[in-house]
């Protein structure tokens, strides 16, 4: 659920072949097998002598020199600091630094890569996992992390009184309808699911057999917790202490700044090249790239289209890489003039009237690509075309539309600032005008802060349509279609359906995708999951992404990876 994104970021389009490199690499390194009712044993093998990819050796590489140099870059004002209770890109950007989970992926290839585990196995086919640690791994605060680091850790998400947004990550581990009840009151604490073997192992029972469970314990709601956490967690969200590569350099400095440091005693394979991590909270990034043409700020990950030709020239390093990302707009589906079967041809009509590749040529230059489908192009099962309602036909939409009453009155159309999104917005009004007849001073922005926009839409208080991206957490479509769309994700169940679309017959045709062990096999059922969606139109897809950004010369080392994030360990910076 990492992927609510703030930022006009966008996906990778070499990624089928992500998804069959992951398998492919646990076929070597490690062994991932999803050949359905013939699977007896589903590994994945992360040691600190064997990586995922082969035979490489992490424990033989070269020290890295002495960490130098403070690099800042851009965010805006995250939600939260807390793994269990964050799922969107700011805040994320920040945890990646301060954890490192029990895998991590690699930045090119998103394959799974070593982090704290030394092995993560099933011997029946998906049901049962038994997670080993690798030995001397600490938080920042010096205390050991254990299995019951992550077992403690992995409780609290799921419990409902404590309300954290990932609690829906747990909710394929037995004992979740027990401490997260759809109604009433949990009749446990803990996860019946979850079993301290010892100081370095636990096993993990789920309800059903879920093959790729190994592949999602790369983010960060799935990262340990120290004992001081659970002492008071609203100020342990000022100041969290991971295990990560950095840790915090004093408190979060709201709407300011995050400093953090690296960490001396950081046990993983790459530690940090540079002394800290200076996150500068804009409210625009517009603001960020004029700071970074000025020489006043190291890195943009996220340049917006319109500023990239201007920052290509006045920047001295810039680049760009594939990303998961997709934009779509949702339709709040409790509102009564958008949800429901009744508006179904209402936003149908939305839907249609939007030109894709207009708006991804002409408001982005080519850089990005028009979206037909949820599920981004790196994603298995994605298609080009689910259902006629997320492709152009400005005629038929005119025609529903028509049939559909039309529209009266204001129609608020929502979206964050200060994350260049307002073009695109605009582009897609202006074709509800011109292609409905809906009156131009009929339409009102909204924009709100991101933290801001985010209890918004949780609290289910947008009245129109409103914008959203999604970025990968692991490379498949149930990421994408379970999370964003299950009726059992709703952001009051832990969940990220912000459009809190609850249709039985998508309910029912996931499950069923869920149920399937085999991938293959779960791609057609995924996919008519996927039409039903398109069918009922909770949201449209807009356009998927790709990754641009720049950097003053000072630093090097510069990537940003599929998941859209800087790859922390690989940055350095001169003494000039």
């Amino acid at each position: 659920m990492r992927s609510r994104w703030s930022r006009g970021k966008a996906p990778r389009f070499a990624a089928l072949v992500v998804f069959a490199m992951v398998l492919a690499a646990c076929g070597t390194g490690a062994t991932t097998t999803t050949s359905g009712t013939a699977t007896t044993s589903t590994t994945l093998t992360t040691t600190s002598t064997t990586t995922p990819g082969g035979s490489s050796s992490t424990t033989t590489q070269a020290p890295p020199a002495a960490p130098t140099g403070v690099v800042s870059t851009y965010i805006t004002e995250p939600k939260s600091l807390t793994t269990l209770d964050d799922n969107e890109s700011e805040g994320i950007a920040v945890l990646d630094a301060l954890y490192t989970p029990l895998i991590t992926y690699d930045p090119k290839t998103s394959k799974p890569a070593p982090g704290v585990a030394e092995s993560i196995k099933s011997t029946d086919g998906g049901t049962t996992w038994v997670i080993k640690l690798k030995p001397g791994w600490t938080f920042h605060d010096g205390t050991p992390v254990t299995a019951q680091s992550f077992v403690d850790a992995w409780n609290y998400g799921a419990y409902g009184p404590n309300a954290q947004k990932n609690a829906g990550f747990f909710a394929e581990i037995a004992g979740y309808d027990a401490v997260n009840p759809a109604s009433g009151t949990p009749t446990a604490k803990t996860l019946s699911g979850l079993v301290v073997d010892n100081d370095l192992q636990f096993t993990v029972t789920l309800s059903q057999p879920e093959t790729f469970f190994s592949e999602k314990l790369g983010y960060p709601a799935y990262a340990p917790l120290p004992e001081a956490f659970f002492k008071d967690p609203k100020a342990f969200n000022e100041a969290p202490i991971g295990n990560g590569p950095f840790m915090m350099d004093g408190t979060w400095n709201h709407d300011v700044a995050i400093k953090v440091k690296a960490y001396p005693n950081y046990a993983g394979a790459k530690k940090a090249q540079i002394a800290g991590i200076e996150f500068r909270i804009y409210a625009d990034v517009n603001t960020a790239v004029s700071d970074l043409e000025a020489g006043n700020l190291d890195i943009v990950d996220a340049v917006p289209p319109e500023r990239w030709a201007e920052v290509k020239k006045q920047v001295p390093n810039y680049d760009q890489s594939p990303s998961s990302g997709i934009n779509y707009i949702g339709f709040p589906m409790y509102d009564p003039a958008l949800g429901g079967a009744a508006n179904k041809n209402l936003r149908a009509a939305l839907s249609m009237a939007i030109d894709r590749k207009a708006i991804t040529d002409k408001i982005f230059n080519g850089t990005r690509a028009p979206a037909g489908d949820l599920l981004s192009p790196v994603i298995p099962g994605h298609q080009d075309t689910v259902c006629d309602n997320w492709t152009y036909n400005p005629t038929k939409a005119k025609e529903l539309f028509d049939a559909a009453g039309g529209w009266t009155g204001t129609l608020n159309v929502w979206f964050n600032e200060g994350a260049a999104h307002q073009a695109w917005i605009e582009a897609v009004t202006n074709q509800w005008v011109n292609n409905l007849g809906i009156p131009a001073d009929s339409i009102k922005f909204q924009q709100l802060p991101w933290a801001q926009y985010l209890q918004k839409l949780d609290g289910a208080k947008v009245d129109g349509p409103f914008r959203l991206g999604w970025g990968m957490d692991y490379p498949h479509p149930q990421d994408y279609l379970e999370l964003i769309l299950a009726g059992w994700m709703k952001p009051e169940m832990g969940g990220a359906n912000d459009t809190f679309f609850d249709n039985a017959d998508f309910n029912a045709a996931l499950k069923k995708a869920l149920a399937e062990s085999d991938l293959q096999t779960a791609i057609p059922l995924y996919q008519a999951a996927d039409k039903i969606a398109c069918e009922n139109v909770p949201l449209t897809p807009i356009f998927y992404g790709q990754n641009q950004y720049a950097w003053n010369s000072p630093v090097s080392g510069v990537y940003v990876d599929a998941f859209a994030n800087l790859v922390y360990t690989d940055l350095t910076k001169s003494s000039k």
